[in-house]
């Protein structure tokens, strides 16, 4: 007898094409891999080494901790993940794995009959919460993550454990809730455990995020989302997706075997560390979202318009074509209709029209643009730092346009410093805030009007950041003074460049730029590349020619950000909208 397809505890979060493809190889005859994203593969290789450390520390920490061996076949781990989950002496496993044979060797001790379950869990640790009232023990599942545990939440609850005492301590209870992702893995391995009856009363699910201090736990059988009316049990949406995705792969396989058998499966443009950012057949479906219904292209092309906001607004639409020919049923579909025939036409169009399109002018204008060592995973969606967040440059182009109106004509010039340390961070940022300083006095001395531009909140989270860190240091601003400067000196551009619908699939600066005819200079632009080229220049292991290699091309890198936010503005300026 055929054992059922059992899905991981990603099922639920996985992307349906991702599963059409693994499940119904015949339908994609010559499909090949994208090429591994650096970004990605330097975020997954951190995660386990954070992982690896956890371990390590509650290897030490901990009574009764027993960690299985990766390198044994698979039935050895999970005979032995069996083992361990009857022992009463073991009450933390590490490692363990269950699937069909772990779930024979505990129906065989339990004189239950053995029923062959969907899922298959690896959870990173199982923590043994107490033993249930049938003499059964009962388990916990706790995942170690590299990101922070909690997200603010005014609906839930969590409750904080140290590491060496590691079990729910519910008088340390405080407002928030897990990750999305990290709650839907963590469900998968309740709803096993149930079935394999291992579960607790309280449906405890924990993460060790990356503070390597506590254990946040949950009731996942309390946690809600959504407000009010709207509200909902999570494992109950959890179990509609998790349903799903086992719809999705079921019909895959009817369609591997019978190609006429058509799933139905489309891609769809999805963002986040588990959508099309990490997948290694993005550009493949890229392909099929541009070629979908003729050419008309998948209506998650365009900016904005996420998977989410079509299920919630207009879920019997997929084709671009399609949507501009429906009426608005909505303000969602509205705006949407508006990118869409944006994107048909590839001509820029005012979101609201009712309200012109101003972008403020002055006599002298200052671009500004930072580079940190981790924005390379800001960039790719991925919003978990590995390691600490360094500023490192910052760059600025201080354009007289009393002299001259083109922006060409803008002198730019940086800061740095590569000694990866905070001083080095308060050196860049002191010097950056005493040139602006500097350029509004001469100024407004001089009877010009002056602002700062930049793009996206980013760099006033910095400057914030700046103010909050080195407080009290000569020169370094209040959250005051800062607030003021915000409001009289700087225009953030990414806001209103929102207000405008471009031919693009998104509103980073690096789509923009090429609506406006601007391109870098240095090969590989992009973050993910100044990960690398950070790491190489604070690197005093390699030869002085390689880091100065780096530190030029940083540097030539991040002149062309502050030119790109030159020439977006003026690209703006000249709309005729």
């Amino acid at each position: 007898m055929k054992e059922m397809t059992r899905l991981d505890s990603r099922a639920a979060i996985t992307c349906h094409e991702f599963l059409h493809k693994r499940f119904a190889p015949n339908s994609f005859p010559g499909l090949t891999p994208d090429a591994p994203d650096p970004v990605v593969e330097e975020f997954k290789n951190q995660g386990l080494h954070h992982e690896q450390m956890t371990l390590e520390t509650l290897r030490v920490l901990l009574k009764g901790f027993h960690q299985i061996d990766q390198t044994q076949k698979r039935e050895s781990i999970e005979r032995e993940t069996a083992q361990a989950i009857l022992d009463p002496n073991v009450l933390v496993i590490a490692g363990g794995f269950i699937s069909g044979i772990a779930e024979g060797e505990l129906a065989k001790a339990f004189g239950v009959p053995h029923v062959p379950n969907d899922r298959a869990s690896k959870p990173d640790l199982m923590v043994r919460i107490g033993t249930r009232s049938d003499g059964r023990p009962s388990w916990a599942p706790v995942d170690i993550k590299s990101h922070t545990a909690i997200e603010e939440n005014k609906s839930n609850w969590v409750f904080s454990s140290p590491l060496q005492d590691l079990l729910p301590n519910q008088d340390q209870r405080s407002e928030g809730r897990l990750q999305f992702e990290d709650l839907h893995q963590l469900a998968h391995y309740t709803r096993h455990f149930q079935r394999l009856g291992i579960e607790g009363d309280d449906l405890w699910v924990g993460i060790i995020g990356r503070d390597l201090e506590n254990c946040v736990w949950s009731r996942i059988g309390d946690v809600v989302i959504g407000r009010g009316k709207n509200q909902d049990s999570f494992l109950a949406v959890h179990d509609e997706k998790f349903a799903k995705a086992k719809e999705v792969i079921e019909l895959s396989i009817i369609e591997n075997e019978e190609p006429t058998k058509k799933s139905g499966i489309i891609p769809i443009n999805s963002s986040g560390k588990m959508g099309c950012t990490a997948c290694m057949y993005k550009s493949t479906c890229l392909k099929a979202m541009q070629d979908f219904d003729g050419g008309s292209g998948h209506v998650t092309l365009l900016a904005r318009v996420t998977p989410l906001v079509v299920e919630k607004n207009f879920p019997e639409i997929a084709s671009i074509r399609e949507l501009i020919e429906r009426p608005a049923t909505n303000d969602a579909m509205m705006t949407a209709k508006i990118r869409a025939r944006v994107w048909q036409r590839g001509i820029p169009e005012l979101i609201d029209p009712s309200s012109p399109l101003e972008i403020p002018e002055a006599d002298i204008e200052i671009d500004i643009d930072l580079e940190n060592s981790m924005e390379a995973l800001r960039e790719s969606e991925i919003d978990e730092p590995i390691g600490e967040d360094r500023l490192y440059l910052y760059g600025f182009g201080i354009h007289d346009r009393t002299k001259n109106k083109d922006w060409r004509s803008a002198e730019i010039d940086t800061y740095s410093d590569y000694s990866n340390t905070e001083e080095g961070e308060f050196s860049v940022m002191s010097r950056m805030w005493d040139r602006l300083q500097l350029e509004i006095q001469k100024a407004e001395t001089a009877g010009n009007s002056i602002k700062i531009f930049h793009y996206s909140p980013h760099e006033f989270t910095w400057w914030k950041r700046f103010a909050e860190r080195f407080v009290g240091r000569p020169g370094v601003p209040t959250l005051t003074e800062l607030e003021e400067f915000k409001i009289r000196y700087l225009v953030d551009l990414y806001p209103i460049a929102q207000r405008i619908s471009f031919p693009t699939m998104s509103y980073s600066i690096k789509d923009l730029a090429k609506l406006a005819k601007f391109t870098w200079s240095v090969d590989q632009a992009g973050g993910a590349n100044s990960l690398f080229k950070y790491r190489d220049a604070i690197n005093p292991k390699i030869d002085q020619r390689a880091r100065d290699e780096a530190i030029n091309w940083l540097d030539s890198y991040n002149r062309d950000d502050v030119g790109a936010t030159f020439a977006v503005r003026a690209y703006m300026r000249s709309l005729k909208i």
